[in-house]
């Protein structure tokens, strides 16, 4: 049992730290930041071209690509699509990597988001499981698939439909869509924002995340979901 909360504790501080450094933003040309899934530096008005880059002028090159397995439910599995019928919204989900590298000489971390379809955070929950499902998108890079978040398109009271790859599907109602989220903000908002929207929950939850506006990123809007009882 004290394992088991231990490994909780762990957990949500590693999905908070991962988080916050998403909701912080990245750097455009010519030094790309450490990745956070952003379209655009806070301020800037070009997209970077990259955002899978995970390095700055004050950023060594040393960088590990890691993957990671861990879900609330072993058992449960991860999203490969997500289905907005009332908008005609159907995006394909993949699981994210994440990126360890140093910056001004301490080792962070960046999620690596997909330029095609939505990215799962590994170390959230499992579709139709109890836990925060956690699924980040671009709003602006590749084929900009949270671009209807950033359009103002998904409001509360539509169903989210996540399919597994198993083929079973689960219904999500959205419950809330945050007003846009200033990027940056002071660190500790940072973080507070992150343990808020990426901690694990006591029941079956869905989390998006994108970017705002949908022509650059200097905010962020993130969409929350409630599972629908049997709507499996």
């Amino acid at each position: 049992m004290q394992k088991a909360i231990v490994w909780k504790k762990i957990h949500a501080a590693v999905a908070a730290a991962l988080l916050t450094l998403l909701l912080a933003g990245c750097v455009t040309e010519p030094a790309p930041a450490v990745s956070t899934g952003s379209d655009t530096a806070p301020g800037a008005t070009t997209p970077t071209p990259e955002a899978e880059e995970a390095t700055t002028d004050s950023t060594t090159d040393s960088t590990t690509d890691v993957t990671t397995d861990v879900t609330e439910d072993a058992t449960a599995l991860p999203p490969i699509s997500l289905r907005i019928d009332e908008i005609d919204m159907n995006v394909a989900v993949t699981p994210m990597t994440w990126r360890v590298a140093e910056a001004d000489g301490v080792r962070t971390t960046a999620w690596v988001l997909p330029q095609s379809g939505a990215g799962w955070h590994p170390n959230s929950a499992g579709v139709g499981d109890v836990g925060n499902v956690v699924i980040s998108g671009h709003q602006l890079l590749g084929d900009a698939p949270f671009a209807p978040i950033a359009l103002g398109d998904i409001v509360p009271g539509q169903e989210i439909v996540l399919t597994d790859a198993d083929g079973n599907s689960f219904t999500y109602v959205v419950t809330e869509v945050t007003e846009p989220l200033p990027i940056p903000a002071t660190l500790s908002e940072e973080e507070d924002l992150a343990a808020q929207y990426a901690a694990p929950t006591d029941t079956p939850t869905l989390t998006l995340i994108s970017g705002w506006p949908d022509f650059s990123t200097t905010h962020r809007v993130i969409v929350r979901a409630e599972l629908v009882p049997d709507a499996e």
